[in-house]
């Protein structure tokens, strides 16, 4: 460095010798292992390519600029600027008014948004390199270091991301990213699948850091009321980024149409919003931009309900001041109280129900009844309710029952709502005695499946009414009876090439394991017993010249011994 400076100015002497102190600690840190030797390189080169031009301060600031797009952490660029900062101090008498003045330095809050100001600039501008971004965001992951100075630092950058996102000026896509940055680095977990390859793998989400309840609690004075500002802070934030979105799916049905955070401010807004949207649609790419929507805000109404129950929770958690906690101990009940039975008003329904059945009616008119199961199968495994409510369902079951009956009890038997089930059963039983597509619908897997699973079995076999679906039923069962032998033998006559991983994924294997068994268990519990061991003897190919009433029991016995040692393997 000596080559480098000029030492006939006292000035420029004292500023190198500041420097190799800094020097120190940061050799110091790469030899205790907290600055890896790959980014103590990249310190070194980024310094020397912009550093040893001007005054201490620019250099303080450049090197630990070269500290954070090297990957360091909080707690080791705090260290250097400690020193700098300590040496510049002592020093004043030494160092010019401009570089004791310098703002940048001044405090660490004040380096990171110089640092981040660039960084932000460049984005707006359209540059595609986030590394820098990435990096700064991923130094302040850990908790490390000056707790305070920590949170001072996170604070300000966190609200000058925030201040960044809510600039109309800026694209939406930028805006997205950066709003998508904030949530990946508060909560990762909350919205794992949305998140891209490159923020799951490029970013460290800050530790033990909710920048809503930061924000938001700052200027409050009750736990309750930090608790409401929270949520409310929490909600704009997300709905900001869900709209900025809905607004680069929504231009595949028109470029001029925008969504703003205020259309998705309630459920009824949302409803409205949505409704506007499906009256511009006119194509199939434009039902698939609205289903995307549509999923897309399904995940904001999910949070915000998860909000609001905590909300109540924290609300009831501080209640203490009411009369019930002054009785002491006497007041408890020495017996459980039962649990309520479910009814009906006791289901649990999406608050989107009207969007759902509007997107449900769009698929029905494109005879897209595939997706349109697939959608209410997937919902099930969510926690959001079901997709519609019972007047939903009834109105989207008298559409599909004008078109193929069997598709509307299927749609009807994914939710659970039996009055509709048993309407749609009525038409299937009545298309039955008509003669329509009884071989059709006996290789109809799915129809079998959704018919075991609704419990629907016992009532079709104890009603005489429903004598011909029971027939169609038993005539479907024997049909993948036939066809799941057929596979076995196949598979015993090629010694085993059939693969038995792949057998475990095919529909035969599924129903000779599960299928099967459930319905001949259906069979028993309405009382069937005797028809059950004969659809056993048929399947076992048992001789003919035993007694039925003998082998029934014990081929029914063994059926469900099997399949339950092999369901809990």
């Amino acid at each position: 460095m000596q080559e480098f400076m000029n030492h006939e100015s006292p000035e420029e002497k004292y500023n190198l010798e500041c420097l190799m102190c800094c020097l120190e600690v940061f050799t110091r840190l790469v030899i205790e292992g907290r600055i890896s030797p790959r980014q103590g390189w990249s310190i070194v080169i980024g310094y020397v390519n912009h550093g040893l031009a001007g005054g201490f301060a620019v250099d303080v600031f450049i090197f630990c600029r070269a500290m954070v797009f090297a990957g360091c952490e909080f707690g080791a660029i705090a260290e250097v600027y400690s020193v700098a900062m300590s040496l510049l101090q002592t020093g004043s008498s030494s160092v010019t008014d401009t570089e004791r003045y310098l703002e940048i330095i001044q405090a660490l809050p004040y380096l990171y948004l110089s640092i981040l100001e660039t960084i932000l600039q460049n984005l707006a501008d359209g540059s595609l390199e986030q590394l820098h971004l990435h990096r700064l965001m991923s130094s302040l992951s850990r908790m490390d270091g000056d707790l305070v100075d920590l949170k001072r630092v996170r604070h300000a950058v966190w609200e000058r991301m925030a201040k960044f996102s809510d600039n109309l000026m800026l694209p939406s896509h930028v805006r997205v990213y950066a709003l998508e940055l904030m949530q990946f680095i508060t909560d990762p977990g909350r919205n794992a699948k949305g998140f891209s390859s490159e923020l799951q793998s490029n970013v460290l989400p800050w530790e033990g850091w909710d920048g809503s309840r930061s924000i938001a609690t700052e200027s409050e004075t009750t736990a309750n009321r930090g608790v409401q500002t929270q949520t409310d802070s929490s909600s704009r934030f997300t709905s900001t980024l869900v709209a900025l979105k809905s607004s680069q799916l929504v231009r595949a049905i028109s470029p001029s149409i925008e969504i703003s955070p205020d259309d998705l401010l309630t459920v009824d807004s949302a409803v409205s919003c949505f409704l506007r949207l499906c009256g511009e649609a006119s194509s199939e790419p434009h039902f698939d931009a609205l289903l995307a929507i549509l999923e897309e805000w399904e995940g904001l109404y999910m949070i915000k309900r998860d909000e609001s129950d905590s909300a109540e929770a924290a609300d009831n958690a501080n209640d203490w001041g009411n009369d019930d906690w002054d009785e002491g101990w006497e007041s408890c009940q020495e017996e459980p109280v039962p649990k309520e039975t479910k009814n009906d008003d006791s289901i649990s329904v999406h608050p989107l129900r009207e969007c759902w059945l509007e997107i449900f009616k769009k698929l029905v008119a494109l005879s897209r009844y595939r997706d349109l199961l697939k959608l209410i199968d997937q919902s099930m495994v969510k926690s959001n309710g079901f997709l519609l409510d019972q007047a939903g369902v009834h109105s989207l079951s008298q559409i599909v029952l004008g078109i193929d009956c069997f598709a509307a009890l299927k749609v009807a038997l994914l939710f659970p709502y039996e009055a509709i089930q048993l309407q749609c059963l009525d038409a299937v039983e009545e298309k039955l005695k008509q003669g329509g597509t009884t071989d059709v619908v006996g290789k109809d897997h799915e129809f079998l499946i959704l018919v075991l699973s609704s419990g629907l079995v016992s009532t079709i076999v104890s009603r005489s009414s429903y004598g011909t679906t029971f027939s169609l039923l038993c005539y479907t069962v024997g049909n993948f009876s036939r066809q799941y032998q057929e596979a076995q033998l196949s598979s015993i006559k090629h010694k085993g090439r059939h693969n038995h991983e792949h057998n475990e994924n095919d529909f035969l294997f599924l129903f000779g394991r599960i299928l099967f068994p459930c319905f001949l268990a259906e069979l028993v519990k309405a009382d069937q017993q005797i028809l059950a061991g004969l659809l056993v003897t048929k399947f076992m190919h048992t001789n003919p010249s035993l007694s039925l009433i003998n082998i029934a029991e014990a081929s029914l016995k063994k059926v469900f011994g099997k399949a339950t040692s092999s369901n809990t393997r």
